[in-house]
């Protein structure tokens, strides 16, 4: 008999997982493409299925061997559940309070408390395999977001704590709920067999900036406007959609806003004393004054897209980017002499909007970008740019890749037409970079190898020499800096090319002028040695790899010139084509062996 209860089970088993999984599949298949009422219509129906399928699974006693998919099963109702408004508030506590007595039965547990805490410090202490610790994981944040949309910040702290790795005598449970989140440690690998409406990954990611936009408004409800402040400026470091992005710099102006009026307050309490030397005397200087003034619509557009191309939310960046291009289209000059502090030069933006598309792999839209860059900047470029730099600063600059960057020098102005000509000069080899970027990855090899050599051509064109001129200012030699890097990585990249090409030795003296450019560089190292390799000359690709890798590595061109670097120059880095290290290491061991 109890033989065919369980064969009657595992087939129940299988059953019920192909009725999940159909579900979830249905659903993410018809998300993509419908939207509105078509989309919550579905859902209802998803919701209903589901949670039939639910009632089916808890009819039977709870049992380790479906524990799996009763918690999946849970796990999607409740997913469901909160997309829809009608359902949910005790309905989900309720759920989750069952789902949990369920699995300590299934575990051969009695539950102690109907208390959710105390079930879930229950469950977690006897969780058992890998498999279930996931499932739990996944339940354990949607009780994370069911209090959080109750505004239950101290229940999210006492789980996160239960959550959090307390196995070393160290540990002590953390006073704020900020930081016992940060220390949550979650399995969500998923189970592979088992489908689910919304990974745990990319639940927990909004659940974290969510808390964090909570407690910050809980603190400006209690009048601790600058701890807030703190909050949302971490919270717009985070992983998030781009709605929520806008409610938390909504919240930060709010913050900023506040702290005005505090200020604003204390200047007329003491408004009858008359002081000989204010702040105000004193905090006058033009980046102070820009700062304060009321930002520009395009300004406050810039802003939020450069903050998602340095976290790395590329779609978001992509789609400001693009919406800034369109502005700029028909109503503005590509190159203005207009130097507005609330927004950087106009190719300026339109080389951060190509990063951006490059990191979104659409590489069309990245030639088309640059070529209007190019079309704009490359007839300015004079024939021949010298700078002239004093010893000194010759010594500096190339230094500077070795050494921190130039700040606070001061160095007396050169020529306004000379330093427009090498911004022009800067644009253009960046953008032709970029195309021989995007046509390496197009495998268009050809193409890739032609726009790599018009970048080296325009950086060819401004020598720095040593004339006894006079001194270049700082932002002249940023600039300076950043074409010296852009020649080394147009080097490099056009040696890519080379080697897609099969042309060996070509790819063999970009990678060495790369290096001589700038020196350190450990992927072109790496490609360097593999054209030595694919030249039969074996011997010196390991006299060469030894030599580099038993050298003591220091603060090189990878680390400190970035620093100095425009962020276009900065977020480009790392977009090349790498060798596979693991295989190269081989390889050299092989042959030296």
């Amino acid at each position: 008999m109890d033989r065919e209860n369980c064969l009657g089970r595992r087939g129940c088993l299988d059953f019920w997982t192909k009725e999940n999984n159909s579900i979830i599949t249905k659903w993410k298949s018809v998300q993509r493409v419908q939207k509105g009422n078509h989309q919550k219509d579905l859902l209802k129906q998803c919701y209903s299925e589901i949670g039939k399928l639910l009632q089916k699974i808890q009819g039977l006693p709870s049992v380790a061997a479906t524990l799996s998919l009763e918690l999946t099963v849970l796990y999607n109702t409740l997913l469901f559940s909160f997309g829809l408004s009608d359902h949910g508030g005790a309905g989900r506590g309720e759920l989750l309070t069952l789902g949990l007595v369920r699995a300590l039965e299934a575990l051969d547990s009695e539950p102690q408390s109907s208390d959710p805490l105390d079930l879930w410090r229950a469950v977690l202490q006897i969780s058992g395999s890998q498999e279930w610790i996931v499932c739990f994981h996944q339940l354990a944040c949607l009780q994370w977001a069911e209090w959080l949309s109750a505004s239950q910040l101290e229940k999210i702290r006492e789980l996160a704590v239960l959550l959090a790795d307390s196995r070393t005598e160290a540990f002590s449970p953390p006073a704020d709920t900020l930081m016992a989140v940060r220390n949550i440690s979650l399995s969500i690998e998923e189970n592979p067999s088992l489908s689910v409406a919304l990974s745990a990954g990319d639940l927990r990611e909004l659940l974290c900036i969510c808390t964090v936009v909570t407690q910050g408004a809980e603190m400006m409800e209690a009048g601790e406007v600058s701890a807030a402040l703190l909050n949302f400026q971490e919270a717009a470091a985070l992983p998030c959609p781009r709605s929520v992005l806008a409610q938390v710099h909504t919240l930060m102006g709010l913050c900023l806003r506040q702290l005005a009026v505090v200020c604003s307050a204390q200047k007329e309490s003491c408004c009858n004393w008359i002081h000989l030397i204010t702040h105000e005397s004193l905090l006058c200087s033009p980046s102070l004054i820009s700062t304060f003034k009321t930002p520009a619509v395009l300004g406050v557009k810039h802003s939020l897209a450069q903050s998602n191309l340095r976290y790395g939310r590329i779609s978001e960046a992509v789609e400001q980017y693009l919406d800034l291009l369109t502005s700029f289209h028909n109503d503005e000059q590509l190159v203005t002499t207009d130097s507005s502090p609330a927004l950087p030069r106009i190719p300026e933006i339109y080389l951060e909007a190509a990063v951006s598309l490059l990191k979104a792999k659409r590489y069309w839209d990245v030639v088309a970008v640059c070529e209007e860059v190019v079309a704009k900047t490359v007839d300015l470029i004079p024939q021949r740019l010298t700078l002239d730099l004093s010893q000194k600063e010759l010594q500096e600059t190339s230094a500077a890749f070795l050494v921190p960057s130039l700040c606070g020098k001061q160095f007396r102005k050169d020529t306004e037409g000379k330093k427009e000509s090498l911004n022009c000069a800067l644009w253009a080899a960046t953008a032709f970079f970029f195309q021989g970027q995007a046509f390496t990855w197009l495998k268009e090899s050809k193409e890739s190898i032609s726009n790599y050599t018009r970048c080296i051509n325009i950086v060819i064109k401004v020598p720095v020499e040593h004339t006894g001129g006079p001194d270049l200012c700082e932002e002249t030699l940023t600039s300076i800096m950043a074409l010296r890097r852009l020649k080394a990585l147009a080097f490099a990249g056009r040696g890519v090319s080379f080697m897609a090409r099969q042309q060996g030795k070509e790819a063999l003296l970009n990678f060495q002028l790369s290096l001589q450019a700038t020196p350190g560089c450990e992927e072109t190292e790496l490609w360097l040695t593999e054209a030595l390799w694919s030249l039969g000359r074996r011997e010196e690709a390991v006299a060469f790899w030894s030599k580099h890798q038993s050298s003591t590595r220091e603060e090189t061109v990878e680390e400190v010139p970035q620093r100095a670097l425009p962020l276009y120059l900065m977020s480009s880095v790392g977009e090349m084509e790498t060798v596979d290290a693991e295989e190269m290491r081989r390889r050299m061991r092989e042959c030296s062996s």
